[in-house]
């Protein structure tokens, strides 16, 4: 642990090509500097950094990493012993592929109704749903950032079957329950820092190309902080931050779309008080 007193030379980790904004960096780079760090905005792919001059590497805005999946793995490892990474190695790996679902499902948390596929496997994508009563769906890797190949399609809308065999030939696949609620209530995004919930975003659905509509939550129900302690509790991973995605499922139970522990926005512009919570996580554990 860093003594407290003493300034840190911070890497807020993004990548060389940004495939969108990142508005998270100003308002945490303006309030580490104004806490007394120096902090440097650096890409995970370039391959002139020094990371062993940091004392912390903060992974935000690694975004392009879906690209480049084996050399961002062997980015971690290799980083993971010149630093201190945030959040650390172990969590971010563990993170990297939404098999994390089935883990946290097996654990006793809820989560959309999800079928996995592995590279080159098959399936009746509409008989499933039928199987399922699913009338429509959601088709995504299974290893992916923002809205990375993600595609809704009604159960007779043979897209889908199409889509899923193209995608299938070179990642590892998700066929999931479209929740309806989505697009009514919208999806609500729980940002945890250094173990304290801080602030709820309400979001609107984004698929492939599309923009993300964001708005924050006045009030987090009992429902929806109860879902945040058995998430992080199941997962059981160090972490200075994680989003916690829930949602009504079609039934209106609260149910887990995802839990981001590797570079997930954090909303930072509609909540100071997390920006706060974030330098001193940082300087907790750094």
């Amino acid at each position: 642990m860093a003594d407290l007193e003493m300034d840190m030379r911070v890497a807020y980790v993004s990548c060389v090509v940004l495939p969108e904004p990142d508005h998270d960096e100003k308002p945490m780079v303006d309030g580490l500097m104004g806490a007394g760090h120096d902090v440097e905005v650096v890409a995970w792919d370039d391959p002139e950094v020094d990371w062993a001059g940091f004392d912390v590497a903060v992974v935000r805005a690694t975004w392009n990493y879906i690209q480049h999946l084996d050399a961002f793995r062997a980015w971690i490892d290799r980083v993971d012993g010149l630093t201190t990474l945030m959040n650390p190695a172990a969590t971010m790996k563990w993170n990297l592929h939404k098999g994390y679902l089935k883990e946290l499902e097996e654990a006793g948390v809820p989560i959309v109704p999800t079928a996995f596929f592995g590279v080159g496997e098959s399936v009746d994508v509409k008989g499933l749903a039928m199987e399922r009563g699913w009338a429509r769906i959601v088709v995504k890797p299974t290893v992916g950032a923002g809205s990375f190949g993600t595609r809704a399609f009604s159960v007779e809308d043979d897209g889908a079957q199409e889509y899923f065999d193209e995608m299938v030939q070179q990642r590892e696949m998700m066929v999931q329950e479209f929740m309806e609620s989505v697009e009514t209530v919208g999806e609500t995004s729980l940002v945890v820092i250094d173990g304290v919930l801080t602030h709820g975003i309400e979001k609107r659905p984004r698929f492939d190309d599309e923009d993300e509509q964001v708005f924050l939550r006045e009030t987090l129900s009992d429902e929806m902080r109860g879902m945040v302690d058995r998430v992080i509790s199941a997962a059981g991973k160090e972490a200075l931050f994680a989003r916690v995605d829930v949602m009504p499922d079609n039934h209106g139970s609260l149910v887990l779309g995802e839990l981001e522990m590797l570079e997930p926005s954090l909303f930072f512009p509609h909540c100071e008080c997390a920006v706060g919570a974030m330098v001193r996580g940082i300087e907790r554990l750094g």
